[in-house]
């Protein structure tokens, strides 16, 4: 009995460190780098290598905050008082099982299109008998990068703030 459980202990503890090893071998030949385009979108680029032929996917998601005019039903609009969430994500395959373990990153990312209309509480109206609407963004405050390959994730999520803010 003990000897199949150090057999085991053994077994587990090589897959560990051979799996370890497998996601040690990844590693960017240039990159990744984040580019802030002004506050309106992010480009991320980037040359990895190590993927072997197991897929690989690259998903960069960017934040920042809309802004809503809170109008009743009366018609009388005011500034809203609170910066609404927004996100926009895009997902690029690395392309690596054609290339000998490599991929190529190049992605750019914009925010998602804000609701038209949210509710005054939403927007920060003076009540909820108010609606925000016309939203304008305030731009791009951030961004993450994150590569999973086969379930796990191998790189990040690394977060990247915006410099023009």
């Amino acid at each position: 009995m003990r000897r199949s459980v150090t057999s085991i202990a053994a077994a587990v503890a090589i897959l560990a460190i051979s799996a370890s090893a497998a996601f040690a071998a990844v590693n960017w030949k240039s990159g990744p780098t984040v580019t802030f385009n002004g506050t309106s979108s992010v480009t991320a680029t980037g040359d990895i290598s190590g993927l072997g032929n197991q897929p690989a996917i690259a998903t960069l998601t960017v934040e920042g905050t809309v802004r809503y005019t809170c109008r009743n039903k009366g018609g009388e609009e005011a500034p809203g008082q609170n910066p609404v969430p927004a996100t926009g994500t895009g997902s690029q395959d690395l392309g690596n099982s054609d290339h000998n373990g490599r991929g190529v990153l190049n992605i750019t990312v914009s925010l998602d299109a804000p609701p038209a209309v949210v509710s005054g509480k939403v927007a920060g109206c003076p009540n909820n008998n108010w609606k925000g609407i016309n939203p304008v963004s305030s731009g791009i405050t951030g961004a993450t990068l994150t590569v999973e390959q086969a379930g796990s994730t191998i790189f990040g999520p690394s977060h990247y703030d915006n410099p023009n803010n």
